[in-house]
């Protein structure tokens, strides 16, 4: 077992004879100084690397893909964002998620004292497949989303503590809210009654509502598919 980002020991203490911890500024005995993307772990045995990498910058997904280029298991502690497809698909595709479970509330420490990140805890393991990309289209037949709000007949807020509101402030930043053109009736009361509460935490900071997760939802609550397809990446085609 390989822990790439040890900080103090928190899971290396942990780990069985012969395992390796590294980081690339330790700060317990025992803990190898090294840059874990840079470094790569000789040995015939098969590897599971297992911690908590660094969540800012994109960094963890640079020690995910890193360690899939040399592991059987990946054992990581990730910023609650890795639920989403659009960050899936760029985990190499060799593995596969085997358990995944919520890290609670004030799990971390910071200066001392108990902090809370929105996290969790994922098991992927390699198969010899690859696992399918998440499509996640961007817009229903229902609806459109648009940019001026003489065009919209409602706002959905889209980030901070009350994202998923809708409501009639058309006027307010679009850039945190999504201006929305109903194309049948009956689209306002659906979009309210969906539960947002959950997704809108499956980010690294604060909370949010992704157009994918919208038209999921929304799609999920009528029982349909949205009309549109979508490309190798998750994005709506034509979009």
């Amino acid at each position: 077992m390989v822990e790439p980002s040890a900080g103090s020991g928190s899971f290396s203490s942990l780990l069985p004879p012969g395992s390796r911890a590294l980081d690339i500024d330790p700060k317990a005995d025992g803990i190898e100084s090294r840059d874990f993307l840079k470094t790569s772990i000789s040995t015939t045995r098969p590897l599971a690397f297992i911690g908590n990498p660094p969540f800012s910058n994109g960094m963890a997904i640079r020690f995910f893909n890193h360690a899939a280029a040399q592991a059987e298991v990946i054992a990581f502690i990730l910023p609650r964002s890795f639920r989403k497809a659009s960050i899936q698909n760029r985990l190499n595709r060799r593995f596969h998620l085997l358990h995944e479970e919520t890290v609670e509330n004030d799990a971390f420490t910071f200066c001392s004292r108990p902090t809370h990140v929105p996290s969790i805890f994922q098991i992927w393991v390699r198969r010899p497949i690859e696992r399918e990309l998440r499509l996640s289209p961007l817009k229903h037949e229902h609806f459109d989303f648009v940019r001026d709000p003489h065009q919209a007949d409602f706002a959905v807020q889209r980030v901070g503590a009350r994202a998923g509101r809708v409501h009639d402030d058309l006027w307010l930043s679009s850039q945190a809210h999504y201006l929305i053109r109903a194309k049948i009736p009956g689209v306002r009361t659906v979009i309210e009654a969906l539960d947002f509460d959950e997704i809108i935490c499956d980010v690294a900071a604060k909370p949010s509502l992704a157009k994918t997760e919208l038209v999921s939802l929304y799609s999920s609550a009528i029982g349909s598919p949205s009309r549109l397809g979508t490309d190798s990446g998750g994005r709506a085609i034509g979009h």
